[in-house]
């Protein structure tokens, strides 16, 4: 498991870093932030599963543009700063309550 999981952040790592040097990502986005945003982004409301998959849709559409570098002139700070991967190990290997 700790090998796959070293592989994923390897292409995460790599898909973030590629993107940055393409300068179509925001430069503070790191690849630890995918995990978290894409638990983020799934529904946790009682609705049918084709209405979730449309939220799901429409709301990885707004976090995409809002991902994209941003416009001259335009604000680029975000309110904190972006996860580490040790803490996602923390959050993933602690124990359930």
């Amino acid at each position: 498991m700790l090998a796959v999981a070293e592989r994923l952040r390897a292409a995460l790592d790599d898909l973030v870093d590629s993107a940055h040097r393409a300068g179509v990502l925001r430069a503070d986005f790191t690849s630890a932030d995918i995990p978290l945003l894409l638990e983020h982004l799934t529904p946790r409301i009682p609705v049918t599963s084709e209405r979730a998959t449309a939220l799901h849709l429409r709301y990885l559409d707004l976090v995409l543009a809002g991902l994209r570098t941003p416009a001259p002139g335009r604000p680029t700070a975000l309110h904190s700063p972006g996860p580490q991967w040790g803490e996602l190990r923390e959050l993933w290997n602690a124990p359930e309550s």
